[in-house]
C-alpha cells in the first residue's frame, strides 16, 4: 500500500503535461495620510459572482482567471470599491483611497480549515477552527488527528498521556506555545497536550525546522502554537457537550463580555470532564484508560484603544485526578503487593499573563512585552513508587520592531527575554532540587524586497547559570518562483533543558527502576530544511502540492535506554550518533465543489546510539500516509469527514537478561486507523456524532506481564498502536454571535 501512495504522490508532483487556468496576480495598496502602504485582507471578487479571494499581509493577491470575466472588483472597509479591467497575467498594482461611507462586502468561500502558507518564510501549516470541527476535538492531543504533519500516540498503557510527534521527534522537541508564550513544560510535559480543551482553540499554527529566535532557543524540530478564542471577537457564548461509549463526559463553554464596548472586553471559559465508568474490553485485568476528573475555569481581559495601544492578561485554574492501573485499583489504598496494581495522579495548576504592545504612528517602531508565569504540583504513584514534584516558572520577553525604511523592506527585531525555573521533585526518597535563571538577548534581521524573496537571519545569546554562555543562529529564506511555485530553505541550531525525570514518569509504569546521572541536562541540535510548494489550478479548481525534508542533527541528547540493562531503565546521555530524517509530500484539491482531498505520505529515518549501537528509534513508525475527505452540503447544512491513516511498522526495544547473549530486533507489523463523523448545523447550533478507530484495531497485549504486575516481567511503557478499541460519541455545539 505504502509504494501505491508514494508513487500516486510523485506523479502528482510532477505534472507539467496539465493545461492549467491562468491566474491573476498583483498587490493592492491603501493611499492615506501615511501615504501608500500595503493593504491586507482586501476582498478580490470577479464581478457579478461571490468567486473571489482576499489580499495577504503584504498586499500580494492571487486569483484564478474565470471565463468570459475581465472585471475585478476590489473592496475594503473604510475605502472606495474599485472596479479593474483585466485582459493578461501580467501582475496588477491596484491603489484604493478612503471612503467615509462604509458598506459592508462578503466573499462566500468554503474554509478548507487548513493551509499552507505561501508568506511566511517559515514552513508553516495553520489549523483553523473549520478544521477542529472535523473530529471531537476534546482537547488539544486530539486536534491533530486530520493533520498530516503531527503524530499523536499514548506514551504507556496505564497513565492515558499522550504525545505527539514533528518530524519523527518526540514532542519535548517542539515549542509548545499558547499565543506566543512558552507553556508546558516541565511537571506539565507528560499530560499537558490534554490540559488545552479543543473547544477554547481559536487555531493552531504548525511550524516546521528552527523557529525564530524571538521565540527562544528551544524549537528543535519545530513550533506549534495554540491561539485561544479572543474577548473582543464576534462570538458573544459557546457552549460544547460530548459523551463516548466509554463513558467520557464533557463540557466546554466560554462567554465574551464587551465590558466597555471594543475598547475593553473580558473572556470566561469553563471546561469540565468525568470518566469513572471501568473499561476492560481485552480482559488484562487492567483499564484500557484511567478514570479521570478534571476541571478548568479560566478568564481573559482585553484592551484596546485603537490608537496603537493593547494589552491583555488572564488566568486559568486546573485540578486533575487520574487512577490508572488494575480494575479493582482504589485512589485511597495503601500502595502494597498485597493491594491491587495502582496508578494515581493528582494535578494542580494555575498558569498567569500578561502582554502588552504598543505602535507608534509614523514612526514604523513597536514595542511588544509578553509574559507568564505558572505554578504545577504532582502527587502521585506508580505501583510502589511514589513521585511528587513542584514547580514554579517565569518568563518574560521584550522585543522592539522597527521597520528600516518606509517600504519596509528592511525590518529589525531586538529585544531580550529572561526564563526563572524553580524544581523541586521527590523519587526514590531522593529530594531533587535546582533553580534555572537564564537571560537571554537577541536580533533579527528580515530582508523583504518585493513580495516574492524573503530572507531572514538571526542569532540569540543565553546566558544559562548552569551551562554556560550558548549562541543559536538561524536562517529562513523564502522564493516565489513565478506564479506556482515557492521555495523555503532553512538552517538553525536549538537547545533544550531536559527535565530527565519529570519529562518520563510514565516509565515508572514498569517493573526497572529508573536510573540517571543528572536530573538535568542540555540538548542541542542543529536543523536543516527544504520544502517546494506548488500551487495550481486543476480542472478549474485549486490544487496544492508540497514537498519537503528536514534533518536534525543531535550532538548532545538525552537517550531512554530500555535495551541494555536488565536490571534498569537507563536515562543516559548521548555516546555517539543520532539523527532525524523526515520526508514528506502532499496534495490538497478540491475535486469537486464542496468536497476537499488531503493525500499525505512521510517516511521516517530516525537512529540513535543505544549501547554503543546505532539503531532505528524504538516504537517509531518509518511512515505515515493520510487521507482525508471533507464534503459540505450547500449552505453547509451537513458536513462529512472521513480520515485514514496508515501507519508503518518499526522497532520494538527488547532487553537479554545476560548482558552478553545477543537479542534480535523485534517489529511491530503496519496498520490502519479509520476516524469518522457526520455533522447537522442549525442556525445556532449544531450536533455531531462519530467513530474513532472505525476498524476497532487494538495492540495486542499492550501490558506485558499483566497477571504479575509487581513481577519482574511487568511492563506498560512498550506502546507503539491504539490500546483503545472502537469509540463512538456524540456532542452539541451551541454558538451565539452579537452579530
Amino acid at each position: 500500500m505504502k509504494n501505491y501512495i508514494l508513487l500516486l504522490l510523485l506523479l502528482l508532483l510532477f505534472i507539467p503535461f496539465l493545461t492549467f487556468s491562468q491566474n491573476i496576480a498583483g498587490t493592492v495598496f491603501g493611499n492615506d495620510e501615511n501615504g501608500k502602504q500595503p493593504l491586507p485582507g482586501v476582498n478580490v471578487v470577479w464581478e457579478g459572482t461571490n468567486d473571489g479571494t482576499a489580499s495577504s499581509p503584504d498586499g500580494s493577491f492571487k486569483i484564478k482567471q474565470k471565463t468570459g470575466q475581465h472585471m475585478l472588483v476590489f473592496s475594503f472597509v473604510g475605502y472606495e470599491s474599485q472596479v479593474l479591467h483585466v485582459h493578461d497575467s501580467d501582475p496588477v498594482e491596484v491603489v484604493l483611497k478612503p471612503n467615509l461611507e462604509l458598506e459592508e462586502v462578503t466573499v462566500v468561500k468554503k474554509n478548507r480549515g487548513t493551509y499552507l502558507s505561501t508568506i511566511n518564510p517559515i514552513q508553516t501549516e495553520n489549523i483553523g477552527g473549520a478544521e477542529l470541527h472535523k473530529a471531537a476535538c476534546c482537547n488539544l492531543a486530539e486536534s491533530f488527528e486530520t493533520n498530516p504533519s503531527v503524530d499523536v500516540s499514548y506514551s504507556d498503557a496505564i497513565t492515558g498521556a499522550k504525545q505527539i510527534k514533528l518530524l519523527g521527534l518526540d514532542g519535548t522537541y517542539s515549542l509548545l506555545q499558547v499565543e506566543n508564550m512558552p507553556n508546558l513544560r516541565g511537571l506539565a510535559t507528560t499530560f499537558g497536550l490534554t490540559y488545552i480543551p479543543g473547544p477554547w482553540l481559536e487555531s493552531i499554527q504548525v511550524s516546521k525546522g528552527a523557529a525564530s529566535v524571538l521565540n527562544g532557543y528551544d524549537a528543535i524540530a519545530g513550533q506549534i502554537n495554540a491561539e485561544l478564542k479572543k474577548p473582543d471577537s464576534s462570538e458573544k457564548l459557546f457552549l460544547n457537550l460530548y459523551r463516548n461509549n466509554d463513558g467520557r463526559v464533557e463540557f466546554n463553554g466560554n462567554a465574551n463580555i464587551k465590558v466597555k464596548g471594543d475598547t475593553l472586553t473580558s473572556g470566561i471559559f469553563v471546561h469540565g470532564h468525568d470518566l469513572s465508568k471501568k473499561n476492560d474490553n481485552n480482559n488484562d485485568g487492567f483499564l484500557d484508560e484511567p478514570l479521570s476528573r478534571m476541571f478548568q475555569i479560566g478568564n481573559r481581559w482585553k484592551y484596546n484603544n485603537h490608537k496603537g495601544y493593547m494589552a491583555q492578561a488572564g488566568f486559568n485554574i486546573l485540578t486533575e485526578d487520574r487512577l490508572g492501573g488494575q480494575v479493582n485499583a482504589d485512589r485511597n489504598m495503601v500502595s502494597s503487593p498485597t493491594n491491587p496494581y495502582g496508578v494515581s495522579i493528582k494535578n494542580d495548576r494555575i498558569d498567569a499573563f500578561f502582554k502588552t504592545g504598543y505602535v507608534w504612528p509614523d514612526t514604523r517602531t513597536a514595542l511588544a512585552f509578553l509574559s507568564n508565569f505558572s505554578r504545577h504540583e504532582t502527587e502521585s504513584f506508580y505501583g510502589l513508587t511514589d513521585y511528587n514534584a513542584n514547580e514554579s516558572r517565569l518568563y518574560a520577553s521584550a522585543v522592539l520592531t522597527r521597520d528600516l525604511n518606509r517600504a519596509a523592506t528592511h525590518t529589525l527585531n531586538s529585544g531580550a527575554s529572561f526564563i526563572f525555573d524553580d524544581f523541586n521533585e521527590i523519587l526514590y526518597n531522593q529530594d531533587i532540587q535546582r533553580t534555572e535563571k537564564v537571560p537571554g538577548v537577541f536580533t533579527e534581521y528580515t530582508f523583504k524586497p518585493n513580495s516574492n524573496l524573503t530572507f531572514m537571519t538571526g542569532v540569540r545569546v543565553d546566558f544559562h547559570d548552569e551551562f554556560g554562555t550558548f549562541v543559536t543562529p538561524r536562517m529562513h529564506f523564502r522564493y516565489r518562483m513565478g506564479q506556482h511555485f515557492t521555495l523555503r530553505t532553512s538552517a538553525g541550531k536549538g537547545y533544550r533543558t531536559a527535565n530527565v525525570l519529570s519529562e518520563n514518569t510514565f516509565m515508572l509504569a514498569n517493573s526497572r527502576p529508573l536510573k540517571w546521572d543528572k536530573n538535568v541536562m542540555q540538548e542541542e541540535a542543529w536543523n536543516y530544511g527544504i520544502a517546494l510548494i506548488q500551487n495550481y489550478t486543476l480542472l478549474g479548481r485549486d490544487l496544492t502540492l508540497n514537498a519537503e525534508f528536514f534533518r536534525t542533527d543531535f550532538q548532545s541528547q538525552l537517550i531512554v535506554d530500555r535495551e541494555t540493562s536488565a536490571d534498569y531503565i537507563l536515562l543516559t546521555a548521548l555516546d555517539g550518533k543520532s539523527y532525524a530524517n523526515s520526508l514528506q509530500f502532499d496534495l490538497r484539491w478540491e475535486p469537486t465543489e464542496r468536497l476537499d482531498l488531503l493525500l499525505a505520505y512521510r517516511v521516517n529515518d530516525i537512529k540513535q546510539t543505544i549501547g554503543g549501537e546505532l539503531k532505528d528509534k524504538p516504537l517509531t513508525n518509518d511512515y505515515k500516509g493520510l487521507i482525508n475527505l471533507n464534503y459540505t452540503t450547500n449552505l453547509k447544512k451537513w458536513m462529512f469527514d472521513y480520515t485514514v491513516q496508515f501507519n508503518g511498522g518499526g522497532r520494538i526495544p527488547i532487553v537479554a537478561s545476560d548482558a552478553s547473549v545477543a537479542v534480535a530486533d523485534q517489529k511491530f507489523s503496519p496498520y490502519t486507523v479509520m476516524n469518522a463523523q457526520i455533522t447537522k448545523y442549525f442556525r445556532l447550533w449544531n450536533i455531531y456524532a462519530g467513530v474513532e478507530n472505525l476498524s476497532d484495531f487494538k495492540q495486542t497485549n499492550p501490558i506485558a506481564g499483566a497477571d504479575d504486575p509487581f513481577g519482574p516481567e511487568f511492563n506498560a511503557t512498550n506502546v507503539w498502536g491504539p490500546v483503545m478499541g472502537r469509540k463512538i460519541y456524540v456532542g452539541l455545539r451551541f454558538n451565539l454571535n452579537y452579530d
